[in-house]
């Protein structure tokens, strides 16, 4: 300040020692100091600089007016009286305004660095809170954002019901609250709402001693809007980074599951080459047999009964392929349902087993008057003979294997009992999914994987359900549900 005071010394004194008056030509120099006063203090500076200018010069324009009246010289120095003034309050006025939108996008710029990083709403909040505090000037400031059913608040304790901050961050309109304290000079409380997508979704509120212009509370309430949006880009911003950690995750997931599915029908395709492979050694050796030698009629019987075992192994292997290719296109197996007698089906099943193995007994149990199952007879033949199958491979030598039927509402429930070592608990989620199979049992038995998805495809095609409870050593039993015929049987 001491410089422009300086300033407008040196430009009186020019025009003292020019001697030529209001026609000076020095005058005119005036300008720099108010200017400058004007750029470096804004409008007061500006004001006050143009004023001292006016009464500096007046010593060398009043006297002539009062000697010769609104000479040209004396009209030239009042309109530089003008100037000045007009100078002066302008270039302050947009010196003001410039540093106004100055502080403005600074402000905005410490709202973007405040939410740059990825942080909760509680956090956010208080980052902006803090970056605020700083630049506005005012005693105290609160804000409030709307966290789906929850009201997040920086600055305070709560809401309270029917506050400035509640009336606001229900109606989305402003509100000045003229004496918000007990003090003797009034304080003033202004709360802006903070809008995104029309709506508001939280409130900035403010408090000062003394007055908050409209022309502050116009900027609060712009300052309000930027916030709200930057408050909802971040959300947003937020919510693509978790999309994109899930899809990443989630892509992930299929990725090492594909693989999985890969290497698992690799191994199916080898196992299923052996377990084709063996019925059809048995077939061929045999066969030559016949073909080639004569043999006593007892053989041939006991040669033909080995053939037509190892067929019907090679038929149902086949058919368990061609269920499990129709599944995995998204097809139900092709069913012929009829009434069928459960004991019965359950019987001829548990024969074929007696004739072809007498390395487990095969214990039955079905209530009496068991309703008849409306399905298909081949399906409930191939159902039992791949749980059958699986009881005996998986149970040791000379353990007994049950197989039982009983009623179960408006259904009946199929079930195969056997005391092998169990299922581990982590397998039991994945024992129907195609080509799997447990890792204990994988390096121990021998099987192609597909059997008990081809069971659970053709339960669930008949419209039951199947179920699998399992103990370590104790042993595993497999409940199938079939729902009844309630027609007349033929």
């Amino acid at each position: 300040m001491s410089l422009m005071a300086a300033g407008l010394a040196a430009v009186t004194a020019l025009i003292a020692l020019d001697g030529a008056g209001p026609a000076s030509l020095f005058r005119h120099a005036y300008l720099v100091p108010v200017v400058v006063a004007a750029l470096r203090f804004g409008a007061p500076g500006g004001a006050l600089a143009a004023g001292a200018a006016v009464l500096l010069s007046a010593p060398f324009v009043l006297p002539e007016i009062e000697r010769s009246g609104l000479t040209p010289d004396a009209a030239e120095g009042l309109v530089t009286f003008a100037v000045l003034g007009i100078v002066g309050t302008l270039s302050g006025a947009l010196r003001t305004r410039v540093g106004r939108h100055r502080r403005r996008y600074e402000t905005l710029v410490a709202l973007q660095r405040a939410l740059a990083d990825e942080a909760t709403l509680d956090v956010a909040l208080t980052r902006l809170r803090a970056a605020l505090a700083g630049r506005l000037g005012f005693d105290d400031l609160v804000l409030v954002a709307r966290d789906g059913a929850r009201l997040v608040v920086a600055g305070g304790d709560r809401v309270v019901p029917g506050s400035l901050v509640a009336r606001v961050l229900d109606s989305g309109i402003p509100e000045l609250v003229w004496d918000a304290g007990r003090d003797v000079r009034s304080r003033r409380a202004f709360a802006a709402p903070l809008v995104a997508g029309g709506q508001a979704i939280g409130v900035l509120a403010v408090e000062r001693k003394g007055e908050i212009p409209a022309e502050e509370r116009a900027a609060l309430e712009a300052l309000g809007a930027h916030v709200g949006l930057a408050l909802e880009n971040a959300r947003l911003a937020s919510r693509q980074r978790l999309f994109a950690a899930e899809l990443a995750e989630k892509v992930r997931a299929a990725r090492q599951e594909l693989e999985e599915l890969d290497r698992a029908k690799s191994t199916f395709v080898a196992i299923a080459s052996h377990e084709l492979r063996t019925p059809l050694t048995a077939l061929q050796g045999f066969s030559e047999l016949l073909a080639l030698r004569r043999l006593p009629p007892e053989e041939v019987s006991r040669l033909a009964g080995i053939m037509r075992r190892e067929a019907k192994r090679l038929g149902r292997i086949v058919s368990d392929l061609l269920d499990l290719s129709r599944i995995e296109r998204g097809l139900d197996p092709a069913l012929c349902r009829i009434p069928l007698a459960v004991e019965p089906a359950i019987v001829a099943t548990v024969d074929l087993f007696r004739q072809g193995t007498v390395t487990h007994p095969i214990a039955i149990t079905c209530e009496p008057s068991l309703p008849h199952v409306d399905a298909d007879p081949d399906a409930l033949e191939r159902i039992l003979t791949n749980l059958l199958s699986n009881a005996i491979k998986y149970s040791p030598l000379g353990s007994v294997v049950r197989v039982g039927g009983r009623a179960l509402g408006g259904a009946v429930a199929i079930e195969v009992a056997d005391a092998g070592r169990g299922i581990p608990a982590e397998a039991l989620g994945r024992i129907f999914e195609p080509y799997y199979r447990a890792p204990d049992a994988a390096g121990t038995t021998h099987g192609t994987g597909i059997g008990l998805a081809v069971v659970k495809a053709l339960v669930e095609a008949h419209g039951g359900a199947v179920r699998v409870e399992s103990a370590p050593v104790i042993g595993t039993r497999v409940t199938v549900i079939l729902p009844a015929f309630h027609g007349p049987v033929p």
